[in-house]
């Protein structure tokens, strides 16, 4: 009797683990979204990633794609991220560049939650990269392209929210004096930042200071 009883609860058991096995295959093919939300909200973000790229293959949509992007960021991985943001960001007079402008100017748009600071999408997510490319750099013309990346994506004001700020704070804590230098000398020779402009001669204060402690 014991034996059957046994026999029938580890059967039990085993159905409910299929069936679970199941219902988690199903709905990660079926709601990638629905995943994503779900690993998010119990902290396992690389998987949340996933799922959220996989929902852009699905949908196109393209907040789908940068979430994969911010959340790969956010845990280290760097390729992945690097990836996944040049696939958002596109190549240069692409329909994709446009896509990507458009986008970020319907996130500029959005309500934030009470008590978070407004932003610029398109820094704030080009910033990120900057990070991103950076930690990817290992030859000096790859260091000098971050820095035109960087650049390119700064405003003539160099807004504190900028990706050269974003850039310049990673190389400072992670005390790379030679890359502070290059950044700097790119830059100080460069001609489309306002130069009288208080940001700007903050940022370069705030580099010199740090290649000078270096």
């Amino acid at each position: 009797m014991k034996k059957l009883i046994l026999k029938t609860a580890l059967v039990t058991v085993g159905v409910i683990l299929i069936l679970a096995v199941s219902v988690f295959g199903i709905m990660s093919f079926c709601a990638p979204a629905t995943m994503m939300r779900f690993c998010e909200s119990i902290g396992l973000e690389t998987i949340s990633g996933d799922y959220a790229y996989q929902e852009y293959q699905n949908s196109n949509k393209l907040e789908y794609l940068a979430h994969a992007f911010e959340l790969a960021a956010n845990k280290n991985n760097y390729s992945t991220a690097e990836d996944r943001f040049e696939e958002l960001y596109g190549k240069a007079g692409s329909e994709q560049r446009l896509a990507f402008a458009e986008f970020c100017e319907e996130q500029n748009k959005v309500s934030l939650p009470a008590g978070v600071p407004e932003r610029n999408y398109r820094s704030y997510l080009c910033g990120r990269a900057a990070v991103v490319k950076y930690h990817l750099a290992l030859t000096e013309d790859e260091k000098d392209a971050v820095c035109s990346f960087a650049i390119e994506e700064t405003g003539r004001e160099m807004l504190p929210e900028s990706p050269l700020m974003s850039l310049a704070i990673e190389a400072i804590d992670d005390e790379n004096g030679e890359f502070c230098t290059l950044l700097l000398t790119r830059v100080s020779n460069e001609t489309k930042f306002i130069l009288n402009n208080t940001h700007y001669q903050n940022f370069i204060n705030f580099l010199e200071e740090a290649v000078n402690e270096q």
